[in-house]
């Protein structure tokens, strides 16, 4: 009905000072205090009627204040009730008593709500009937101000506080009650006799399995035809309580953790996570400390870092949602060539004052069932054996008795040191949270305090990570501003124990500490043919654990991230948003003088260089600014969504690293102590700025909710990028088709979803070294007058161009009533523009420089599937089965010669000699060069995979001589390595990797079970070969070193044992086993992920104890891992077991 506000003048409204007032309080309340939230003051009204309508006197009030009427237009049109009263500084009660006074309406007010019924007397055939209930929202909590409407009339009441109503009803035939609550969806109750009816209404916001949040608008997921698998706050607390990075690997096979052998369960080393294979060559990383085939992290519609989503408090996710293909991921255009994952957090909920608590405890054990090395008795017989107490000529026969005895007194009065425990510990872990929320439809109040400690499994190795936030959201008529500030105080320590390999390589006849019970600094190893000959000495690691070290790492953040929404109508909404986040950084790393790795230094006439001490500074300051348009609307048969958005970011990062040494004693441990710089060394820092704007528009049409069209596009310029070429343009197109609609099925009850779509389009990366584009310059020592001299260190490249990524998908969504859901998806992804390296002459001075050039191609298919053979709602029971696949191939398709000079040198590199300059062969030395003779090159030529695994194919070991035979590229067999043989021998991308899980519930308790597997991959076993061929014999070994090659004749995986002991140098590094196919095994795996049970407790005892809800949760994480292979994992760090207990409370 059209207003007409001619029909009485406004004085004063609603007083303006006290509204603004009203908020203002509020929010400074709302910092100290929630409840003060709930307390408001009952307004005053000026305001003069003129022959108004009822209609346009409750239009007035819903336009003048934060009212909410409730009436029958039709009733209280028919009435024609004219009102003509003024009225000054006075309240809503006595405003409607005066202007109703004299018609058939009555009002009511609880809270904000103001119903307007008739005045009604009890039927004279029969008294009136007495209903009582009451209203719920979905967690069980009371709504006030539910208005409980008797169908077709103007009878009505509402809810109190506590959510509870009594209504009595009329004699009519068919009486029907209807709920209703702003945000909530109506519900209608028939009447069929019962004196208590109960209600619980759900949001009015679509379910997350109903839409597709992409971080700038959200669609309904029936109409969208892209890629995107999105997981509410239950799935990713069944997948596991450790992170939420972890959870996700858990969920989908396409997000995937690239698996670290060396650092195992290191809580302070950040995973490398990739979606959907790589979109980069790894040496684009350059200076950029990021990792160039990560996907882009999008946290409440702004971007944020792994780290931040590594260490957020899994309690605040509400739903995470993954943008595989160009339609889902192209609004986000330069920065979505690699996928992005959209984060939401919990809202707060109207209501009373709640409080939520969830509380985790428990212990890190370490998982060291890859380690099988040798005793001390089986130590000493093998020494014995190799002649390493005897001349060369007659091993076995002991020459060098008094070393021989040492060893064997000690393995006789009980040594026999199991070194892989001593710098390790079972830590004990613990995280809390606890959220304040509540408000009512218009103020929305929640403050969240959460703290997570992670014990490593390494001794004294930590990460502490606090966080405080608070958000507020008011809403007023058609506005809602949302308000969330965020500090975030992280603490990380590194175990003082060093490196976990130092122990594995410890023998253990040795034993950490004397007959005194003090440290044992220094062991001797003997390897020659008298005592005074070939005694090498080793330090012992636990002693550097009993110094003054320190390698400590910390960051702060502030973030505020600022909303508006203003629903224009029915069809338009605009949004704008602003985030503001500042962060600091810094670590610390200090070595004592007394560490042994200063222990040559006197020998070196380094003595005043004792100590070393490295510590970085670091800050980031980042803006984001953005404002959308978005339309909807249905026209009959036809349904439109545009959206038009503008966004602004801008970048700032810096860090200075200093290192000093030589320190007078070990308690000096700052490094304002230090006496110098290190040697050759200076302070040095980085500088960069980036900023980007973008337009996005999107489109949707669908047609009778059966066809469907999606298109996209994105113009984005960048500074990262050569200034001919800042701009650069993305867009995607998609196509749907709501099968289940088609007359053909319409008749179906059982078929809920059946969609199938394709899309295309292009996306872009910018994980790449800011400066890349540009000239850069470094200062040095020399000066030319009162200048400073400079020299150019690297060229610019003003061609230098966007990466793009060219996505193709096709995909079917299948869903059966609640038994059965099915996603099935085919992709083809091609990145090109590759951002590459290309090399120059050296006569440039120049060794190389970015280029666009290449092209890589990964396709692949994934499969999702949801069964649930059983279910029970009455009896909360449900059964569900669940199963992932993912096969992806990864492909170079075009690289010209740019990696040539690379691939030379990565070969050239293998076939290197010894170095004189390192000295005399040590059991240090020696690793060096296994290290670096060992694993395979990274190569890359066209046509061929990024994750090959280059190396020379094997015929196994001569029975006869004990060495390896291979086979050259023309077939022919040789006993010569040669890197120019090289061919591909295996893949480390799996075959086919994903999930699958059990999840069921009855009467409040839930069980589930998460499992990860790989089939058909590879992997060179490089950490084998280093425990049985390429040894010294110094350092405890591997009993698979039994398995060797002993004398002719035998049948050996391993070929006969060459010791680098120092003698002829240049022969033992030919002995070294390089790349080869032998040591490429079949990487087949199961993971047993985590196992979760819990009940969720109920009974009157409850209330009585001012609980809402209490759960009780156990899970087991990283449970149990088989595989086809048997290899040490964590060598840097072990891997660790995960055992918690789980308690979440509402009050």
């Amino acid at each position: 009905m059209e207003k007409k506000r001619k029909n009485f003048s406004l004085k004063q409204g609603i007083l303006q000072e006290w509204h603004i007032g009203r908020i203002v309080s509020c929010m400074l309340f709302f910092m100290a205090c929630p409840a003060a939230l709930m307390a408001q003051q009952e307004p005053a009204f000026t305001v003069d009627f003129r022959e108004s309508g009822l209609t346009e006197v409750f239009d007035w009030f819903s336009s003048n204040s934060d009212y909410i009427f409730t009436f029958n237009s039709a009733e209280v049109k028919r009435a024609d009730v004219r009102v003509s009263r003024s009225f000054k500084n006075a309240s809503l009660a006595r405003i409607l008593g005066d202007c109703l006074a004299e018609t058939p309406f009555a009002f009511e007010v609880v809270g904000r709500h103001v119903v307007i019924r008739k005045k009604t007397e009890p039927s004279a055939g029969r008294p009136a009937q007495k209903v009582t209930g009451k209203a719920t929202d979905e967690k069980g909590h009371p709504l006030p101000g539910v208005t409980v409407l008797i169908k077709g009339t103007m009878m009505g009441v509402v809810t109190d506080a506590d959510g509870n109503y009594n209504i009595e009803l009329p004699d009519l035939q068919d009486v029907r009650l209807l709920f209703s609550f702003i945000g909530m969806k109506a519900q209608e109750v028939a009447y069929t006799g019962q004196k208590e009816i109960n209600v619980t209404l759900h949001e009015e916001v679509a379910q997350m399995d109903e839409v597709v949040v992409t971080g700038m608008f959200t669609r309904k997921a029936e109409s969208f035809t892209g890629s995107a698998a999105t997981f509410k706050k239950e799935d990713i607390m069944r997948a596991g309580n450790q992170n939420l990075i972890k959870s996700l690997k858990n969920l989908d096979p396409s997000f995937q953790i690239m698996e670290n052998l060396e650092f195992g369960s290191d809580p302070n080393r950040m995973p490398d996570v990739q979606l959907r294979g790589q979109t980069s060559f790894s040496s684009v990383r350059g200076d950029y400390e990021g990792n160039p085939n990560q996907p882009l992290f999008i946290l409440d519609g702004f971007e944020t870092t792994i780290e931040k989503v590594f260490d957020l408090d899994m309690n605040r996710v509400a739903s995470v949602t993954l943008l595989k293909d160009a339609a889902a991921k192209a609004i986000y255009g330069s920065k979505a060539g690699n996928g992005v994952v959209v984060i939401e957090t919990v809202r707060p909920q109207m209501g009373e004052l709640r409080v939520y608590y969830s509380g985790d405890f428990g212990i890190e054990a370490p998982d060291l069932t890859g380690y099988d090395l040798m005793d001390a008795q089986e130590k000493l017989d093998f020494e014995v054996g190799i002649g390493m107490y005897s001349p060369n000529t007659a091993p076995g026969v002991i020459t060098a008795v008094e070393s021989y005895k040492k060893v064997y007194d000690d393995i006789q009065r009980g040594v026999n040191t199991y070194w892989l425990s001593q710098p390790l510990r079972v830590g004990f872990s613990h995280k809390h949270s606890l959220t304040l929320e509540g408000g009512d439809e218009r103020m929305r109040y929640q403050f969240g305090l959460s703290y997570n400690n992670t014990a490593g499994v390494m001794k004294a190795s930590e990460r502490n990570t606090l966080n405080a936030n608070t958000t507020l959201s008011y809403t007023y008529k058609s506005l809602l501003f949302r308000n969330t500030i965020e500090f975030t105080r992280n603490w990380s320590k590194n175990s003082p124990y060093g490196s976990f390999d130092e122990y594995t390589s410890l023998n253990p006849y040795w034993a950490p500490y004397d007959k005194d019970g003090n440290l044992n600094q220094i062991f001797i190893v003997h390897n020659g043919n008298s005592d005074d000959r070939g005694n090498t000495e080793v330090y012992n690691p636990l002693y550097n654990a009993t110094l003054n070290t320190k390698n400590e790492s910390a960051y702060t953040e502030i973030r505020d991230n600022f909303s508006a929404d203003w629903n224009i109508s029915d069809a338009f909404r605009l949004r704008g948003s602003f985030s503001y986040a500042r962060q600091e950084s810094g670590s610390d790393v200090y070595y004592p003088k007394s560490h042994t790795k200063f222990v040559h230094y006197d020998e070196n006439g380094m003595s005043d260089r004792k100590g070393q001490y490295t510590k970085t500074d670091g800050a980031s300051e980042t803006i984001d600014v953005q404002a959308g348009l978005n339309f909807n609307k249905s026209f009959g048969d036809h349904f439109l969504f545009a959206n038009l958005t503008w966004n602004l970011s801008s970048n700032n990062n810096r860090s200075f690293t200093a290192v000093g040494e030589g320190f007078g004693n070990d308690n000096m441990d700052d490094i304002f102590f230090a006496t110098k710089y290190e040697t050759y060394g200076k302070p040095s820092g980085s500088s960069a700025k980036t900023r980007e704007i973008g337009i996005i528009g999107a489109f949707n049409y669908s047609y009778v909710e059966r066809y469907l069209f999606d298109a996209s596009v994105r113009r984005s310029a960048s500074s990262v990028y050569g200034s001919d070429n800042r701009w650069g343009t993305f867009w995607s197109l998609g196509i749907g088709w709501n099968l289940h609609h088609e007359n053909f099925l319409a008749g179906n009850n059982w078929l809920t979803n059946f969609k199938l779509r394709a899309s295309m389009g292009y996306t872009g990366t910018q994980n790449v070294d800011p400066a890349q584009a540009r000239y850069r310059y470094e200062y040095y020592d020399y000066s030319y007058g009162d200048m400073i001299g400079a020299q150019l260190v690297a060229l610019a490249n003003t061609k230098l161009k966007w990466q793009r990524v060219l996505d193709y998908n096709f995909g079917a969504d299948i869903a059966i009533k609640r038994f059965l859901t099915l996603r099935a998806e085919y992709y083809i992804q091609k990145t090109d523009n590759l951002l590459s390296d290309v090399s120059l002459p050296a006569s440039t001075g120049f060794s190389n420089y970015k280029e666009n050039l290449g092209v890589i191609e990964n396709r692949g298919y994934e499969l999702a599937l949801s069964l649930t053979p059983w279910r029970n709602d009455s009896k909360q029971a449900y059964v569900t089965l669940t199963a992932t696949a993912l096969h992806n191939k990864n492909k170079i398709k075009k690289i010209y010669d740019i990696f040539k000079n690379s691939n030379e040198e990565q070969n050239a590199s293998l076939g290197e000699g010894f170095d004189w300059n390192d000295g005399q062969m040590t059991s240090e030395i020696a690793k060096k060069y296994v290290n670096k003779l060992t694993k395979p090159a990274t190569l890359y030529y066209e046509g061929v995979s990024m994750d090959a695994i280059w190396g020379m194919r094997s015929l196994g070991v001569d029975p006869a001589t004990g060495k390896e035979m291979f086979l050259t590229k023309d077939g022919k067999s040789t006993f010569a390595w040669s890197a120019a043989e090289q061919v591909v021998v295996g893949n480390t991308t799996p075959k086919l990797r994903g999930s699958f899980g059990i999840n069921a519930g009855y009467k409040g308790f839930t069980f589930s079970v998460a499992c990860s597997y790989k089939l058909g991959g590879d992997l060179y076993n490089s950490a084998l070969i280093a425990r049985v061929e390429n040894v010294t014999g110094l350092e405890n070994l591997d009993r698979r070193l039994w398995k060797s090659w002993q004398k002719p004749g035998d049948v050996a995986p391993y070929k006969k044992v060459y010791f680098m002991s120092g003698g002829s140098v240049d022969s033992e590094l030919r002995e070294i086993t390089r790349p080869t196919s032998r040591f490429v095994q079949k990487n087949n795996e199961l993971y047993i992920s985590t196992v979760n049970v819990g009940y969720d407790f109920s009974g009157a005892w409850m209330k009585k104890a001012a609980l809402q809800r209490l759960k009780l949760s156990f899970y087991m994480n990283e449970l149990l891992r088989v595989s086809s292979i048997d290899i040490e994992r964590g060598t840097s760090y072990p891997f660790a077991r995960n055992f918690s207990f789980s308690l979440q409370a509402t009050f």
